[in-house]
This record gives structure tokens, sequence and C-alpha cells, in this order.
């Protein structure tokens, strides 16, 4: 049996709905994911990248929050709020995929985007070409 890639690391799911952390914190969770990380926003999830002893491998973020949108975050990270994390994997979660945000994904340096609710497999095969696992 080969070893899950995915086992050693941990990943930040930020998002202004508790049930949508909720639900992909289950399906990380379920894909054997060593750790999730949970912010409510933008802001919150800066102060936790800042803060935690436990290194985050990717970040998972809504688009539309209120304050600081999930582009805006990472922005902020991509310009070193938090200088550790500033090349750190980035993916989007969106109820559509649109034209608009592939664009502002390549100014900000996205790795991609998943539509919601997040399928398994889906954010698994996203996971692994984030983290150049495949």
């Amino acid at each position: 049996m080969t070893p899950n890639p995915l086992a050693n690391i941990t990943v930040l799911v930020v998002d202004d709905e508790t049930f949508a952390q909720r639900l992909v914190a289950r399906v990380l969770e379920k894909l054997g994911v060593a750790g999730v990380v949970t912010a409510d926003d933008g802001e919150q999830a800066l102060e936790l990248l800042g803060s935690t002893e436990q290194p985050i491998d990717v970040i998972i973020s809504d688009i539309e929050m209120p304050g600081m949108t999930g582009f805006e975050l990472a922005r902020k990270v991509r310009y070193g709020a938090v200088p550790q994390y500033k090349d750190v994997p980035i993916l989007m979660l969106t109820g559509q995929d649109t034209e608009d945000n592939v664009k502002k994904g390549r100014i900000h340096k996205i790795e991609g985007f998943i539509v919601k609710p997040p399928k398994a497999d889906v954010l698994k095969s996203y996971l692994e070409r984030a983290l150049g696992l495949r």
C-alpha cells in the first residue's frame, strides 16, 4: 500500500459560513489530511498564519466573504503580509467558475478553483497538483 502524500499536510480553510468550513474540513479528513485549521474571514486567516505553530501547507479560501474577499486575502499573502507564507499554494472555493475569477486567479497566483460543494476526488486532485505531488 502506498503512503498517503496528504497525510503530512495542514490546510487552512477560510470561509465565513460555518457549514462550508465543516464540510470542507470533513472532506479533507476523509482524504487523510493530517491537520485542518479554520478561519471565519481573511483577517482571522492572516492572524492564524502569523501565530500558528503548525506550518500551513495549503490555503483553501472562499472568494465571497464580508470584509476581506478571498482575492484580497490572496493578495495580502502574496505581497508578504506573513512572509513565510508568500508562496503557499492557494485554492479558491467558488459558487461558479467565471472568466473574471480565472483572470483574477492568474494575477494572484491561485492554484485552482473548486466549485462548492467540493467532491473528495476533485479536492484531492487540486491538492496534489498544488503541492506538486502529480
